[in-house]
């Protein structure tokens, strides 16, 4: 993988948010909003602020939650996602409002009242960015792409010449060169 620093390009190619959207966002975010910069220079994220901010624009656009919401989820958000964790592809967060909480759970533990984000969909995504084409190694079967192959023909190997096999002329320009040595 390159070592490319992510920019805000890179938050608004994971979000699917215009600059303004993503502004709005990232200055409604208390981890975000607190960033000292200077000025003209771009700021750095990590892939794990494409974590976050890829899960918190979901939960604005896709499930309908306001942004003060958002951004009042997304300290929780971003430690539930930084810790360490099973690997599991039915793992989801579990957003409960009263007390407002975030969880990470697995598909079998008994889940009580409030929003199940799955987790899968927004791994795959994060992942297929950062990797192009290797992140789908995790997540199922991917094509191997050895393309048509003739089958039932066959093919037979050239001999190989020996190393100490020399053809006339070799020998001529060796002799030539111990001549004028």
């Amino acid at each position: 993988m390159s070592s490319r620093s992510l920019t805000i390009s890179d938050l608004l190619a994971i979000s699917g948010y215009t600059r303004d959207q993503m502004r709005g966002l990232l200055d409604a975010m208390p981890a975000y909003a607190s960033r000292n910069t200077q000025v003209r220079v771009a700021k750095q994220y990590t892939a794990q602020d494409l974590l976050v901010v890829r899960a918190c624009s979901q939960l604005e656009s896709r499930y309908g939650l306001q942004r003060g919401m958002v951004a009042g989820f997304s300290d929780a958000v971003r430690s539930v996602l930084s810790g360490p964790r099973p690997v599991s592809a039915t793992a989801r967060l579990l957003l409960s409002f009263e007390p407002p909480e975030v969880r990470y759970v697995e598909a079998t533990e008994s889940v009580g009242e409030g929003l199940l984000v799955p987790l899968a969909p927004i791994f795959q995504a994060v992942d297929e960015y950062l990797l192009p084409g290797r992140a789908q190694l995790n997540w199922g079967q991917r094509e191997l792409g050895f393309g048509p192959q003739a089958i039932g023909s066959a093919t037979v190997a050239a001999e190989p010449v020996p190393a100490t096999a020399q053809t006339p002329a070799t020998v001529g320009n060796v002799e030539q060169s111990r001549r004028t040595l």
